[in-house]
């Protein structure tokens, strides 16, 4: 293996650590937490002569789980646990059911990004070569959430011929498709600052794509149905008596919830002024008189941003909105991000982050080629 390079630490494989970029300019503007670099300049003292990157913090709010996945910039075994599974499933639809074995004919190779981006997908890639390439020998130059440029070299690996060439492509769509991913995230969580972005539940490969939007900057949103209440128009539907209006419906349904079995948080799906100034009042006037009382997730689905501003309006003016986190979600695409920042939510949830996100452009090259 190359000098300087350090082997996989431990049984988990995974060189860890957080990653700092360097500092370009006094002017880039970096989340403290996700380190997503900010379009808006931060305040900062103008006498201070140092030339230290401003940091801000994002917004952190209820509906964000990826400390379930990712902690100290490690796997959770959550998050661990669902790696194996995926990878599993993605060898055996190649047809290999077992630890490919080690042979005689030894061939080395490294993977070579053909993009820039942001990666993902590092430490599931590594749960492969540990799992299902035994005697292997590897090394990687760098570690999810890292920021790498077009030419630069991930990994090196020493492995048998038919080793490598199984599991060739299976290891360059993991990382490849989950970098795009995070890539893509991190686009859009720059330019919605300090409004956050979150994912949806409309995932292809399930917690995989949620922890990629999370080392993007974005935030994970619900990992399970049962990970939080969510009142969403089907819910509300079947909790209404009849001919009872959708308002009073949304009122007498959160004034009746069960608060120690709602999980995480509370969110409702509205669609009116009327239905989300309902859910406010409602809830405000439950949590009266609670210590550390929760804020109410107020997801206006599919509102048009003009009705959204009479909301924010409406919520402020009737003192509801320090009760409120309010979501925009819908149709909401990359160029409607300035939009809803001047609305003032406080985040938006779209499937855009990790449904059709370009994957990160990635090869494998055998030495002698």
């Amino acid at each position: 293996m190359s000098v300087g390079m350090k082997r996989p630490v431990g049984a988990q494989g995974v060189i860890q650590g957080r990653y700092v970029p360097p500092h370009p300019s006094s002017e880039v503007v970096r989340c403290a937490v996700c380190m997503t670099e900010v379009e808006e300049s931060a305040e900062a003292d103008p006498d201070d002569g140092s030339d230290e990157e401003t940091t801000v913090l994002h917004p952190l709010l209820s509906h964000d789980r990826s400390a379930l996945l990712w902690d100290e910039h490690r796997p959770t075994e959550r998050l661990r646990a669902s790696i194996r599974r995926w990878v599993t499933a993605l060898m055996h639809d190649e047809g290999i059911t077992g630890a490919l074995p080690r042979g005689e004919e030894s061939v080395k190779a490294k993977v070579i990004s053909r993009g820039s981006g942001r990666l993902a997908g590092i430490t599931a890639a590594n749960q492969l070569l540990l799992d299902w390439l035994p005697g292997a020998d590897w090394s990687w130059s760098v570690s999810d959430g890292k920021d790498i440029h077009e030419g630069d070299t991930l990994l090196e690996i020493e492995a048998d011929r038919t080793q490598l060439l199984s599991a060739e492509r299976i290891l360059l769509n993991i990382i490849g498709r989950l970098s795009g991913i995070t890539t893509n995230t991190r686009k859009w969580s720059s330019r919605a600052h300090p409004m956050r972005v979150a994912a949806t539940r409309k995932v292809h490969w399930g917690l995989l794509d949620k922890w990629a939007v999370h080392l993007g900057g974005g935030m994970t949103h619900r990992l399970t149905r049962s990970d939080a209440r969510m009142l969403k128009e089907n819910d509300l539907a079947c909790l209404a008596i009849p001919d009872e209006r959708l308002p009073h419906t949304v009122g007498r349904v959160l004034k009746e919830l069960d608060l120690e079995e709602c999980g995480a948080f509370v969110e409702i799906e509205v669609r009116t002024i009327d239905g989300a100034l309902a859910a406010a009042e409602a809830w405000t006037d439950r949590m009266q008189g609670i210590e550390d009382a929760q804020r109410l997730t107020l997801m206006l689905d599919n509102m048009d941003d003009a009705k959204a501003r009479q909301v924010m309006l409406d919520l402020d003016a009737r003192n509801f909105r320090h009760q409120i986190v309010v979501e925009a979600s819908g149709g909401i695409g990359y160029d409607d991000l300035q939009t809803w920042k001047e609305v003032g939510v406080d985040v938006v949830s779209t499937s855009g982050l990790h449904r059709g996100a370009k994957p990160l452009d990635l090869s494998m090259l055998f030495e002698g080629s």
